[in-house]
């Protein structure tokens, strides 16, 4: 009978060591890529949110308009001062104007209850009015170092496993050795020769190389898929800085001119259809104009604040 334990050389438990803590760092790493996607996917279904919220109360507020217009319509061809056409048309946008309403409140409930289930938020009754953040975050991300963006760093760290697991591989071309207590002789046999020790000394190195080449081609290409996304992520960069830049000078046009115009010609329209100085068609026309300008805010807000957010994420923030 006998036991035999055999040992690699020192300095592959060194390597395996090194080995490990690096493949411990790429999962950290892995960890935060998936923090920065879950970051990302909230604020995005957050903004989203913001903007059905914001589009639901401009439809709650057209409608309660176009109510009273039909209401209005239907007593003025009661008492003959418009025609039937006119009446219809009232009647009809009246119609639409509601049902886009529901369809707006229904897409925020959806919101809210996909923000609830991704957040596990339970109360999420008020959310932050729609605006766009020009002040805050966004100086910082125009300036950002995107150098920390995890999905980089993750390639990076492993392409460092990579270069570690060549060093292992090649220091398993090293000696081994191995210790033993074997009795195989007489009962008597002195202790001295119960004990074994050897060293292993490999032959044909060419057992290993496959190893080695192996890690050092995983090397390469995680060394060239940092690269990549580098250069990806630059031009993503550029891209977006580029879309805030533009929707910011369109934000600052809306905020200065178009939504107080909006608000002018919905206040005009309304006190000259109550005086009887315009036709139906001339108003629901005016109306339509000034809600689109509202709505096409909502619109530059929410590309802008995409921008945003998607700079954000690029700089792993």
């Amino acid at each position: 009978m006998g036991v035999l334990q055999s040992f690699e050389f020192p300095t592959v438990y060194t390597r395996q060591k090194q080995v490990a803590k690096a493949e411990t760092a790429l999962a950290q790493t892995g960890q935060a890529v998936n923090e920065n996607e879950l970051r990302y996917t909230v604020r995005t279904l957050y903004l989203e949110a913001q903007v059905a919220e914001y589009q639901a109360r401009q439809w709650a507020e057209r409608d309660s308009v176009y109510i009273q217009l039909a209401g209005t319509a239907a007593r003025q061809f009661s008492g003959g001062e418009i025609d039937f056409l006119q009446k219809t048309l009232a009647d009809n946008q009246a119609g639409i104007v509601h049902q886009e309403r529901l369809a707006a409140e229904q897409n925020v409930y959806l919101f809210r209850q996909q923000l609830q289930s991704l957040t596990t938020i339970a109360d999420l009754s008020v959310l932050s009015p729609l605006e766009a953040d020009t002040v805050g975050l966004f100086g910082q991300t125009l300036q950002g170092n995107f150098t920390g963006n995890p999905s980089i760093a993750y390639e990076q760290q492993t392409a460092r496993v990579a270069e570690q697991q060549i060093r292992l591989a090649k220091s398993r071309a090293l000696p081994n050795f191995s210790l033993g207590y074997l009795n195989q002789g007489p009962r008597n046999t002195p202790l001295d020769y119960r004990f074994r020790a050897s060293i292993g000394i490999p032959l044909w190195a060419g057992q290993y190389r496959a190893g080695v080449k192996s890690a050092e081609a995983e090397s390469q290409a995680a060394i060239a898929r940092a690269e990549a996304q580098s250069q990806a992520i630059a031009l993503e960069r550029e891209r977006y800085q580029r879309e805030a830049a533009t929707k910011l000078g369109l934000l600052h046009y809306y905020e200065r001119e178009a939504l107080p115009r909006s608000q002018v010609l919905i206040s005009t329209a309304l006190r000259l259809r109550e005086a009887g100085q315009t036709d139906y068609l001339t108003f629901l026309r005016t109306l339509d104009e000034a809600y689109g300008i509202k709505r096409e805010y909502a619109t530059q807000v929410q590309a802008f604040e995409t921008a945003r957010i998607t700079l954000l994420y690029l700089s792993g923030r």
